[in-house]
């Protein structure tokens, strides 16, 4: 969630008295690089990109884990299946 610009202002003002306070303390907290990426995926066009890309991604792997799965080559038709066609009926009698 993005700030606003009166946010932002109080929060640059808090942040300059504390290193006017403590500059110990204010070293101490910028030595975390809790710097933001300039530019990353702030535009709403690479937040939709992103988003699409994941949902592409899970869809290939939940169609690639059925693909694999016990229960992919059960389909019918398939050519692991035992075909019923060659069996004899169950109640059926050679004759002859």
């Amino acid at each position: 969630m993005a700030l606003s610009m009166e946010e932002q202002r109080m929060l640059d003002e808090m942040e300059r008295q504390l290193a006017i306070d403590d500059p110990k303390l204010a070293s101490r907290l910028n030595a975390f690089g809790a710097q933001r990426m300039p530019g990353a995926f702030t535009s709403h066009r690479a937040k939709t990109i992103s988003g699409l890309l994941a949902l592409a991604l899970i869809a290939a792997v939940t169609i690639m884990m059925f693909v694999v799965s016990p229960y992919g080559a059960h389909r019918a038709g398939s050519p692991h299946t035992p075909s019923t066609s060659s069996k004899p009926p169950a109640g059926a009698q050679k004759t002859g």
